[in-house]
């Protein structure tokens, strides 16, 4: 099933399973593709996803680091790493936060 951009949605949506979420405690970057492309429609497929899998990986950095959750890093911690010193996260990084922070808090991602 094509995306907007022509591209690929991701993942496997005839199973029902990717309609409701991912399996509790898992962490699906095709899944939320969707969700981003949808907020940022003018992004590609492969830069979403990219987002998303870097928005994953600093999430679970710091939690690691502080010794929490992912999805009780704060916002602010995550959003500097995703940009530079001297420039913010772009609109595709601050999409993916969102959709990550979401999903971790509703599907318990660890």
């Amino acid at each position: 099933m094509p995306g907007a951009g022509g591209g690929p949605l991701g993942g496997d949506w005839v199973s029902g399973e990717r309609v409701f979420g991912p399996p509790a405690g898992t962490f699906d970057a095709d899944w939320l593709v969707p969700v981003v492309r949808e907020a940022v429609p003018d992004a590609s497929h492969e830069r979403v996803r990219e987002a998303v899998v870097r928005v994953w990986a600093v999430l679970r950095e710091e939690a690691a680091f502080r010794g929490c959750a992912p999805a009780d890093v704060p916002l602010d911690v995550v959003g500097s790493r995703l940009g530079s010193s001297d420039q913010p996260a772009d609109r595709v990084d601050e999409a993916a936060l969102t959709a990550v922070r979401a999903a971790v808090r509703a599907y318990g991602v660890r």
